[in-house]
């Protein structure tokens, strides 16, 4: 019926998570987001005003005003480049060559199959939800699993088509999110 060729890169990983931030991790990730930046920001504000009377401070008291600031930069780096860092942990979360899958439809659900041979597959009722994006379907497996679906990859049958056939099969509605 369908068949699609996606390479799990940094790109459709960013976009897997970016995806996950915005819908069914919504509320985690705007509490880490904002947790890390009000943490940094802190910081550096505390280490920044101990560095003005540095040479008034003794030993200890200087490498907390250090450890403040360098804390408080990992913090707000963490806080800013979030999606990033999250999609970097999933790729490394990643069974080492299993980068590029090929998946099949059919009736009874999905089968993937990596270049190296590495093999998965899913009723349709396992699949949550179905996320579109200007580039890629995303099925949401579970709150860890997502399979990504790179629209320019589908080898059989086209990505109009599958709209309907996924709704269908999966009972899902198809949410578009603009990333």
């Amino acid at each position: 019926m369908f068949e699609v060729t996606t390479e799990y890169d940094k790109k459709a990983l960013l976009v897997m998570n970016q995806a996950a931030n915005k819908t069914f991790r919504r509320g985690r990730y705007l509490f880490h987001k904002i947790f890390h930046i009000v943490l940094g920001l802190w910081c550096l504000l505390g280490g920044g005003m101990l560095l003005l009377i540095f040479g008034q401070l003794d030993t200890g008291e200087r490498v907390i005003a250090v450890s403040g600031l360098v804390i408080g930069v990992f913090s707000l780096f963490k806080g800013v480049f979030y999606n990033r860092l999250s999609a970097r942990a999933s790729r490394k979360m990643m069974v080492e060559g299993t980068k590029c899958w090929t998946i099949r439809f059919d009736e009874e659900g999905l089968f993937g199959e990596s270049e190296e041979g590495v093999q998965s597959a899913y009723p349709y009722a396992k699949v949550q939800a179905v996320y579109e994006t200007q580039e890629y379907f995303l099925l949401q497996i579970d709150k860890l699993h997502c399979v990504i679906l790179n629209k320019n990859g589908f080898t059989r049958g086209t990505c109009e088509d599958f709209r309907w056939f996924i709704a269908d099969k999966t009972g899902a509605a198809l949410r578009p999110i603009k990333i």
